[in-house]
């Protein structure tokens, strides 16, 4: 396991060499958030972040692990995530608000492309269900892929609504991210764990300029992409054991974001809310508008977090 922290510090030093680099660019072309309407900010903020940790990432994982299926979809799927995002954060700067539809399908077609690329869910062990053990179920593929698409635009938005608060959505990732490592390294999956380490020090170099009080941020740029990193490493990784113990251990790993979107859905539908609209619903809103300040309530979900994911490896450990 202590190999893994070589790739590990590569891409933390790499991220780090590059953030100043993306702050320098967002101020000189004005890719910055200004502090309007709902914004926790009160002065402009580059919007650049998520550009540093997807080339640093993606270099580093190149670098140890060449050009491989899963390298690509994830460095070809995060580079058009990174490209409508960073076309969703220059409306961010120019004070005007991005169409949801274009964004939309651009992540529908990202998963379906992993899809087709053989990244997805496949089938479903029958032996939780008091089936034989051994006895399988193989998806159809319009299930296979509804399931996969379900997924990773799901994640890919979860990430995106978790990112309300300096370092949250960067620190939650880290979690994650360690988890699945873990989880891969556990089952002998080098790859899928080369991924997940190479993430956790991407986004912990990225923590450095984003915890509170934050000298940029990733912008919606930096946490889809985030969220489609994810989703990719636990349907290679953790959810390739095809049974309810492999899924609840994967949902638990990535606790936080499903938990907060679960939440915000249901308290949209029994409003009467349209489930895209943007509003205080989140549950770091819910901490801050009863008191909590912004360094309390990520230090509080931060511990959320870990808790999920100890509970998730423990799962994983004990359970068969």
């Amino acid at each position: 396991m202590l190999l893994y922290l070589v790739p590990c510090l590569a891409a933390f030093f790499l991220v780090n060499v590059l953030m100043p680099l993306a702050k320098k660019l967002a101020w000189k072309t004005d890719l910055l958030d200004i502090p309007v309407g709902r914004k926790g900010h009160d002065r402009p903020m580059p919007l650049s972040g998520g550009l540093a940790m997807f080339a640093g990432a993606a270099i580093t994982i190149v670098f140890f692990a060449g050009v491989q299926k899963l390298v690509a979809v994830l460095i070809m799927g995060g580079a058009v995530l990174i490209g409508i995002g960073c076309v969703d954060d220059r409306f961010k700067a120019k004070r005007r608000e991005f169409p949801v539809l274009p964004k939309l399908t651009v992540q529908l077609l990202v998963a379906a492309f992993a899809y087709l690329m053989d990244i997805r869910f496949r089938g479903m062990s029958l032996s939780w269900l008091g089936g034989d053990p051994g006895q399988y179920y193989a998806f159809a593929p319009w299930i296979s892929f509804l399931a996969t698409v379900l997924w990773i635009v799901g994640l890919i938005n979860m990430v995106n609504f978790l990112d309300g608060v300096d370092g949250l959505a960067a620190g939650v990732t880290t979690f994650s991210a360690i988890a699945l490592f873990i989880i891969a390294y556990g089952k002998g999956q080098s790859l899928t764990a080369l991924l997940a380490v190479v993430l956790v020090g991407a986004t912990l170099a990225f923590l450095r300029f984003n915890f509170y009080p934050a000298q940029l941020f990733m912008g919606d740029a930096g946490s889809t992409f985030l969220g489609f990193a994810l989703a990719i490493i636990s349907l290679e990784g953790a959810m390739k054991g095809a049974t309810l113990i492999s899924l609840v251990v994967t949902v638990l790993a990535l606790g936080l974001p499903v938990m907060d979107t679960l939440q915000v859905m249901i308290s949209r539908l029994l409003a009467g809310s349209p489930m895209y609209q943007a509003d205080r619903r989140h549950v770091h809103h819910r901490l801050m508008s009863r008191g909590f300040s912004a360094k309390q309530t990520v230090v509080l979900l931060y511990l959320i977090s870990f808790l999920f994911s100890v509970f998730s490896l423990l799962l994983f450990r004990f359970i068969p």
